[in-house]
């Protein structure tokens, strides 16, 4: 009996123990090589962002966490009054294998749904109705808080798996401390019209870089 215990717990070892990934890191100008933590896939990201009618392309390579990323290829999206930032990514799980061109988002055509959003950073009140885009299929409003334990609010549109997984990007990223659930729901202006802070940066602007530690 104990040398049944003891062989399945080598199995359940085993079969739990994952080798990290090497994957590319950085610009594709001059990415490096680093090994992952063992939970990470490698992935490259094209990002396409619209702000105040200027646009801009990069991309970008990564260690990804799992979750929330998964293998294949994904697309994200969020409207934050005027800026309009779209990702396409793709996840991979052998070493280097997240080199090569990847292409930019297309063009966002904009579907049936309105939230509301912030006129500008420094908005006190968030009453601007934008039109979302693309994949964005939801409304959004979350609370978070810097350094200084100060809250304010970010509300905008969303995609759906973008809005999933907010809660481990938090922990990746240099996003702030999410003080509530992030809320999402699918009707035209369901995120409620929330008032905020003076000079505040919306949650979701650091997800145009994706700066990782």
């Amino acid at each position: 009996m104990m040398k049944l215990i003891l062989y399945l717990t080598l199995i359940w070892t085993f079969s739990n123990t994952a080798e990290a990934l090497q994957c590319w890191t950085g610009n594709v100008t001059n990415p490096v090589l680093k090994t992952c933590n063992s939970t990470h896939l490698c992935g490259s990201m094209a990002t396409h962002v619209i702000e105040n009618g200027m646009t801009s392309e990069f991309t970008q390579r990564w260690c990804l966490p799992s979750p929330p990323y998964t293998l294949g290829d994904h697309h994200y999206s969020h409207s934050l009054g005027s800026t309009v930032v779209a990702q396409f990514v793709r996840v991979c799980n052998k070493d280097g294998c997240n080199t090569g061109y990847i292409p930019y988002p297309g063009v966002l055509k904009k579907n049936n749904l309105q939230c509301f959003a912030c006129e500008d950073r420094s908005s006190a009140v968030c009453d601007k109705t934008v039109q979302c885009v693309g994949e964005q299929d939801r409304c959004m409003n979350v609370t978070a808080g810097d350094e200084k334990g100060i809250a304010y609010h970010s509300f905008g549109c969303v995609s759906t798996n973008l809005c999933e997984a907010l809660f481990y990007l938090e922990v990746w990223t240099k996003l702030p401390k999410l003080l509530s659930e992030p809320k999402c729901c699918g009707s035209s202006l369901c995120n409620s019209a929330w008032s905020v802070k003076l000079n505040v940066i919306p949650l979701l602007f650091g997800l145009i870089t994706l700066i990782v530690y």
